[in-house]
This record gives structure tokens, sequence and C-alpha cells, in this order.
């Protein structure tokens, strides 16, 4: 009989076993999410050693979203962002949405109007006389009238952009042929509430804030973009289409927008609407003996008081 010595005991009894690899989705989603911090942690410890105003220069070349992307990273980021989102603003808008700011302008606050004519404004008779700018509208929430001014002016302007963030909402939608979800007639949703209260949300954040401001011109090029596309793949649809080459929507800029094409003008006053719409740039018309585009808001808000005025001394 063959006998087995005691190290042969110990090599047999050895534990040679190996911990199993986590292969699951939710392992996978942690460990990316924990790269992306570090990423984050280490991008933040180099930027710390760079002065604030080189900092600043290189957010004024950034697009809006990056920069809101950079103020989550830290406190002395968030900081710095706040205290000078006027300036990143107003230089982000200047460089890439020069034509769309154009189109898509901020209606006045009521305080900057003359205090005479303020309360003409706010006059309950008088806002009962504009529903047929604010009840009809299902997909865009009405101005506050003790916040903003609510000459027609002001309220075309702001309706313009709420329709602009719900446009974007359903791009997805539109880019996978699925129907946008309809509203009984004459009611609505807590989920329709809930999206045209976040996009009023964000226009009143505007109003105070340029690279909010800008961040909606960012929005709606990124919209202009995708809509132009599936029309353009479309090959049913056989009207002029904007003139975009792919290189030019890479820029992030609105500078393609310059060129001659068809108008875009007319305000979508249902979401049905949304299928059709290719670019959607109102306050402008093209001047065909000088070949460039003229933007006819300009003064309109000042006539729009003058006549309240008038009216009101009548």
């Amino acid at each position: 009989m063959q006998r087995y010595s005691s190290s042969d005991d110990n090599a047999a009894l050895d534990d040679r076993t190996v911990a199993i690899p986590l292969r699951s989705k939710r392992t996978g989603r942690m460990q990316r999410k924990e790269a992306t911090r570090q990423r984050r942690r280490e991008a933040a410890a180099g930027l710390d050693q760079l002065p604030a105003e080189l900092i600043l220069e290189v957010l004024k070349l950034s697009r809006p979203s990056d920069v809101f992307s950079f103020s989550h990273v830290d406190r002395r980021f968030h900081e710095l962002v706040r205290r000078n989102a006027n300036i990143i603003g107003a230089a982000m808008i200047q460089q890439r949405y020069g034509i769309l700011a154009k189109c898509f302008p901020l209606p006045k606050m009521l305080a900057e109007v003359d205090p005479a004519i303020q309360p003409l404004l706010t006059d309950p008779r008088r806002q009962q006389l504009l529903d047929i700018h604010k009840k009809p509208y299902q997909h865009v929430h009405p101005p506050n009238p003790h916040l903003t001014c609510t000459c027609v002016t002001c309220m075309l302007t702001w309706n313009n952009l709420g329709l602009v963030l719900d446009f974007a909402h359903w791009q997805p939608y539109l880019d996978h042929g699925e129907p946008i979800p309809t509203l009984p007639r004459g009611e609505t949703t807590q989920w329709n509430t809930d999206l045209v209260t976040r996009n009023a949300r964000i226009v009143r954040m505007a109003l105070a804030n340029p690279l909010w401001h800008a961040r909606i011109l960012e929005t709606h090029l990124e919209s202009t973009i995708r809509s132009i596309r599936r029309h353009r793949n479309n090959k049913g649809n056989r009207r002029t289409h904007v003139d975009m080459l792919d290189d030019e929507a890479a820029t992030g800029t609105d500078d393609f927008l310059a060129k001659h094409g068809p108008l875009g003008i007319e305000f979508p006053y249902h979401r049905d609407e949304y299928y059709m719409l290719e670019a959607y740039l109102p306050n402008r018309w093209w001047r065909s003996h000088e070949r460039n585009w003229v933007y006819i808001i300009e003064g309109y808000h000042e006539r729009d008081l003058a006549l309240i005025m008038h009216l009101a001394n009548r």
C-alpha cells in the first residue's frame, strides 16, 4: 500500500482559489462613474494652478453646457462661474450665437419699463385681452405680468424662448419617429405642467443671467442642426432645406444660418407642427436686393409702449 507523507497532505490542502471578478452592469456603471470622477479630480488639480483670469478666457471660448459642467467640479469653480456669468455669457453669445440672439432676444423686465407705464401693463383688463397670446398654448407657460413686460413684442419673445426649450425636449421622439404624446382637448396633464413650468423657470433665469440665455441658444442650435439633418435625409421631403455642411455644424456656432434659405418665422401653435419644423428662426426677413437678413424686431418694444401710452391718454 502506498503511503502519503505529511508534506503531500499539506500540498493537497493548499488553497489556490482566487476571487471571481464581478462583471455586472451595475458594477460597470459604478466603475465608469468613478473613472469619470477621477478624471475630473485630476483635471481640477491641474486647473487649480492656473490664475482665474486665464480660466475665464478659456471658459469664454467653451460651450455653455461645458461651462455649467465645469461649475459642478468644486466650490471654487462654481463660485468663479457664478461671479462672472454675465461676462462669460455675453462673450459666448457674441462669438457663437450672434444670429440666434437676434432671432430670440429676451423680453424686458417690468422694472425696466417707465414707472408711469407699468400700471397700464399690469392692469387686469389689459391682461384679459392678452389671453390670445397665452391660453391657447399648451406647450408654453404664460409669463408673470408682474415680472416681465407684457407688451405684444415681449409676449412674443417670451413665447419663443419657451417654445425652443419645448422643441428641444421632443428631439429624441422626432429623431426616432415616435409620436409626441397628445393632450386631451382643453385639458392638461401633470407631465405637461411640469415640463412647461420647468421651461419657464429656465427662461426666467435667462432674464437675469446671460449664461442661461446662451444655454437656451445653444439648445436651439442643437435642435436646429438635428432637425435640418432629419429633413435633409427624408427623400420624400422636396422642400428647400437650410444649407448646412457637417463641418459647419461641428463648429458649434450659428454662422451657417447667415446663408440664404427658407424663412422660419411661423410660430408653431401646436406640437403637431414640430414634425415638419426644420429651422424656427423668427424676427428676420431676407432682403433680396442686398442679399442679407434683416432683423425686424428692433425698436418694436418701444413702439408698443408708446402705443399703450397713447391709448391710455385718449
